[in-house]
């Protein structure tokens, strides 16, 4: 994630590097750069090899790849499949509890399954063609072993598709290549959601009739079991067992599948008209998920209890991906579940989308959920404080990260970095690791030293700590230097100043007019008092350095915050 800056640009630099600077700063901190799609690997996926010959006249394989059941008739992919012995199916029993599982509560459940995986280059299988004219790539067929790149075991991605979808239609099938082609075995159970329920969760019939209310509950709670059953059959299967680390379990669910995650980690499924509520479900081996366009509910019918009450069940790190004009997942009702959410949780809204299953860029989407993922499931450090900092993805869609908070999986430390610019006699400091490495770097905005100062802050996401907001001046009527504070009611103040732009939240810390607690640093802020023609501030800790720059002339303005020692 680096600012690119055109000829012109580049010119200005070298001219007005501090200027440039809060240019190149706030396109590091605001913005994530864009995931490449399709990723470096690439994909091969498992058996699904079917004979289309048994589809009878008038009927279409996407009946049976979405379970439709007709009163004469069931319909499910297993029918299809050439070579079942060979293709991934799970049978399992569902719990003997009817407020969940109504007809089916006890009895045997199939469902097959698609895995999508990095291979490797040298995988020369053919693709299979699939009615409707998308592909299956480099699938496997007979008794052939998926070929994965080494060194393995790799990550694993639970992937939950839409309300009465499949993981061949075309929307779902891209989606699940694309995690592939990052890096993650992914699987996706067929849910034959049309097996037990015939509506969807836009229809409103659903709270006048009680038959048809108890299928749709049962559909619901069977969802996450059948991503559970999947985890029990890769971690058997001979051809799977060694490939996957269920250390390293992520999700991805779409629509029905983002609340299907949330059961998945331990959400209260609504399973009367009164809105009572009991869990499904809670698999310690899912460590974090991320829904796009999540189903959780209706204003009137929750999916997770009164008020979403049972939505402060969950275990797992989650991220909601909403649009703001959704009439199918409206935004409110998806934040009321987000705000009881006691672990890592994010909300980005597409603004003005819907509830569109094929956006105009899935790449935003896509960044955002292996960012988070990354972050949260393989413990990536550098994912995480680009998680922290940025608000949007570059270009694609007008994507904005509302809210986000670590809570839960206590503070992520940071080295807050102090520069200089020898030529225009200024200070700056970061703790956004991306921003230092662009100023170590030198080329893009030249000029700028490590003084060798540094501090310890809290990340911007962590619930330690009080928000640091970064204002830089506006160029041609403010200041050519950064402010910082962590006053809430100054950091307002400043934002409506036309002088001053904000730029984002550099890092969190505590105030200091208590005095700092054992275990933290007193932060000090000094003033050039106007020298040079510019003002410019330092934020040290070393007493001996605060000293010398009142010697040369500077003012000690006083403890300004605390900050981890």
């Amino acid at each position: 994630m680096t600012f690119k800056p055109d000829k012109r640009t580049t010119g200005a630099c070298t001219a007005m590097a501090v200027a440039c600077l809060a240019i190149a700063s706030l396109a590091a901190a605001q913005s994530l750069a864009p995931v490449p799609n399709p990723g470096p690997h690439p994909v091969g996926c498992s058996n699904v090899e079917q004979d289309f010959s048994r589809v009878p006249p008038g009927e279409t394989a996407q009946m049976y790849w979405r379970g439709l059941a007709s009163a004469d008739a069931e319909r499910y992919v297993t029918a299809l499949l050439t070579d079942p012995a060979h293709a991934l199916v799970v049978t399992f029993a569902a719990p003997a509890d009817p407020a969940l599982y109504a007809r089916w509560s006890g009895q045997a459940l199939t469902y097959a399954l698609l895995v999508c995986y990095p291979t490797t280059q040298a995988n020369d299988r053919a693709d299979y063609p699939l009615p409707g004219g998308n592909h299956v790539p480099r699938m496997q067929r007979g008794a052939e072993a998926p070929l994965l790149p080494a060194p393995g075991p790799h990550p694993l991605l639970l992937f939950s598709h839409g309300y009465a979808g499949s993981p061949l239609t075309h929307t779902y099938l891209d989606a699940l290549v694309a995690f592939a082609s990052q890096g993650w075995i992914s699987v996706a159970p067929f849910h034959g959601d049309l097996r037990y329920s015939v509506f969807g969760p836009e229809n409103p019939a659903s709270k006048r009739y009680v038959p048809v209310w108890e299928e749709f509950v049962a559909m619901q709670a069977t969802r996450p079991l059948s991503l559970a059953a999947a985890l029990d059959l890769l971690q058997s299967h001979p051809q799977w067992r060694n490939a996957v680390d269920l250390e390293r379990v992520g999700a991805f669910g779409i629509s029905q599948g983002g609340e299907t995650l949330m059961l998945m980690g331990g959400a209260e499924l609504t399973h009367t008209l009164n809105l009572a509520s009991k869990p499904v479900i809670a698999d310690p081996r899912l460590k974090a998920a991320v829904g796009y366009v999540p189903y959780f509910g209706r204003p009137d019918l929750p999916a997770f209890g009164a008020e979403q009450a049972g939505a402060a069940s969950v275990s797992i790190p989650f991220l909601a991906v909403s649009g703001t004009e959704d009439p199918v997942a409206p935004l409110p009702v998806v934040e009321q579940a987000f705000a009881r959410l006691p672990y890592s949780r994010g909300l980005v809204t597409l603004q003005g989308q819907g509830h569109d299953l094929e956006p105009p860029t899935g790449d935003d989407i896509l960044t955002w959920a292996v960012t988070f993922l990354a972050a949260h499931v393989l413990g990536d450090g550098d994912a995480r404080s680009r998680l922290n900092s940025a608000t949007s993805v570059v270009g694609g869609i007008d994507d904005r990260k509302v809210q986000y908070a670590d809570a839960g999986r206590g503070p992520a430390l940071r080295d807050t970095i102090e520069y200089h610019h020898a030529g225009l006699d200024h200070y700056f400091i970061t703790a956004d690791a991306p921003e230092a490495a662009m100023l170590d770097e030198g080329i893009q905005v030249p000029g700028w030293t490590r003084t060798g100062y540094v501090f310890r802050s809290w990340s911007p996401g962590d619930a330690a700590g009080d928000e640091a907001c970064r204002f830089f001046g506006t160029p041609g009527i403010g200041a050519s230097s950064h402010f910082y504070t962590i006053d809430a009611a100054e950091c307002v103040k400043v934002k409506a100043d036309p002088a001053w732009t904000y730029e984002a939240i550099a890092f969190r810390a505590v105030s200091s007019a208590a005095g700092c607690t054992p275990g933290q640093r007193v932060v000090t802020r000094v003033y050039n008092n106007g020298m040079g023609g510019q003002a410019n501030h330092r934020y040290l800790v070393d007493d001996t350095e605060i000293a010398r720059m009142a010697t040369l002339g500077w003012l000690r303005e006083g403890p300004v915050f605390c900050v981890p020692a």
